[in-house]
């Protein structure tokens, strides 16, 4: 189960790093036509809004909890012991896990009224959305799993990443 998450959690960081890969090429694609053809692409902002920018943010969460990226502070965490740490360690998984929880909750309630009433931004193209909006509630739910799994199963659980967070 474990290496299963680890590779899913890889797979979809490398998924939105093409993701951001494309929105690159995308604009470039557009401001180019813009200013040497005055023909810019047609529907770019909302593609980059709807698609590329929530895949780039929400796909790579449960591998920024795995490789230790997110943002901690260690005000109170040095001076205790190390069984405080840990204790420390798994009250701050459980609390992340209910957040998380609430935020896969709420998002899937959003993108299943989406999908049930066919979503769409308007611009020069329509574009159609409500398939992004399922890329929160997945990508909430496997940090939540991975959460789970580092509670559960202490040191055991504990997933490595191809590739750790720079610590600062």
């Amino acid at each position: 189960m474990v290496k299963i998450a680890e590779t899913l959690t890889r797979l979809l960081a490398w998924v939105a790093g093409l993701a951001v890969l494309l929105m690159m090429f995308h604009v470039m694609v557009d401001v180019l036509g813009k200013y040497l053809f005055n023909a810019p692409l047609p529907g770019t902002a909302e593609v980059v809004a709807a698609y590329y920018m929530i895949g780039a943010v929400f796909l790579p969460l449960a591998w920024v909890e795995v490789s230790g990226g997110s943002i901690v502070v260690e005000v109170i965490y040095e001076k205790v012991p190390e069984r405080a740490q840990k204790v420390m360690l798994i009250l701050a998984d459980v609390v992340s896990a209910i957040y998380y929880s609430v935020l896969a909750w709420f998002s899937w309630g959003v993108a299943v009224h989406a999908w049930r009433i066919n979503e769409t931004v308007d611009g020069i193209w329509r574009v159609t959305t409500w398939p992004a909006k399922f890329l929160l509630p997945f990508g909430f739910g496997l940090v939540v799993v991975v959460l789970l799994m580092r509670i559960a199963m202490g040191e055991r659980g504990r997933m490595k990443a191809a590739h750790s967070a720079v610590e600062i």
